[in-house]
């Protein structure tokens, strides 16, 4: 072949392959949803489905109370449920798909009983991920994953772009999908567009080294065009990743890519302040139980649902 021609088509495919870069991006931007839809799919995630409700649109989906079936109406109008999950702790997920664009969102839902004994043994049984990688990786994660992969797998959703979202721990599992997804050369024909979380429980480790802190700020900066985290100010989980989780484990958890702070009131700085006043585990336990009503979905809904 003539060397002339060769160099052509070599200056042919590499403006394809920058200008569909380019593209992606732009079509990444575009994609982004209100935040306000997020929140309302994380709420959905928490509501009893049952498998006949399996492929109908939400709209459908019976006994929703306001204000999140006016959300619903307003907002997942376009959506169907096509999938859902639990896992054995007392989460569970659900995925949603946009009949007129054929995205895929997964939300995933925080514990739905919290029982603090059982926390603090997995806790102490929290083991360091191998190969100094500073991403927590919990059995429900992985359980998580292979469900999503499952479903972004089917023929009928090839090519589907990517939304996911949680609330506590659900926001955890969000994370850590929506971390695997973005890295998984398996499935690079999924666009992983976007993923909000609220009052989540953070996914990369920082035990105060150098190096894990240097691995961990990389990927939550390389995030951030990606992931919102929306964390009230007052939240007892957050106060918990930092102090509870560090004091068991050794590591604090950190969110993947932006944080923002909401602020709902100014009533939790009094139990924060009784909080520092002691170091005994479980008295700080008892003292975090003011905290409660700041982790609820609730508390977001005037700043999202206006």
């Amino acid at each position: 072949m003539n060397f002339r021609v060769v160099i052509f088509i070599v200056i042919v495919l590499t403006f394809f392959s920058t200008t569909s870069g380019c593209s992606q991006q732009e079509q990444r931007e575009l994609e982004k949803l209100p935040d306000g839809v997020l929140l309302a799919a994380s709420e959905l995630s928490y509501e009893a489905f049952l498998s006949k409700d399996i492929g109908k649109s939400l709209k459908e989906h019976k006994g929703i109370v306001d204000p999140l079936l006016t959300q619903i109406h307003k907002s997942l109008s376009d959506y169907r449920l096509v999938s859902m999950t639990s896992g054995n702790i007392g989460f569970s997920a659900i995925a949603l798909k946009n009949n007129k664009n054929n995205s895929l969102l997964f939300a995933f839902s925080g514990i739905k009983k919290i029982n603090l004994q059982d926390i603090y043994q997995r806790l102490v049984g929290f083991e360091s991920p191998e190969n100094g990688s500073p991403v927590a990786v919990d059995d429900q994660a992985l359980q998580a994953y292979d469900w999503v992969k499952s479903i972004l797998n089917k023929k009928e959703n090839n090519h589907a772009s990517v939304y996911v979202t949680g609330h506590s721990f659900g926001g955890y599992l969000a994370q850590y999908v929506g971390y695997q997804l973005n890295n998984d050369k398996q499935l690079k024909n999924h666009l992983f567009v976007q993923g909000v979380t609220f009052n989540s429980l953070g996914v990369l480790l920082d035990d105060g080294s150098k190096k894990l802190q240097a691995k961990t700020q990389k990927i939550q900066k390389s995030y951030k065009p990606l992931f919102t985290n929306y964390i009230v100010k007052g939240d007892p989980l957050d106060y918990a990743s930092k102090t509870f989780f560090k004091q068991i484990t050794g590591y604090s958890l950190q969110q993947l890519g932006n944080v923002k702070y909401i602020t709902v009131d100014e009533n939790y700085k009094s139990s924060l302040e009784a909080l520092e006043k002691t170091t005994d585990l479980w008295t700080k336990a008892r003292l975090l139980k003011p905290l409660y009503p700041y982790h609820d979905l609730v508390e977001f809904e005037s700043t999202f649902w206006k």
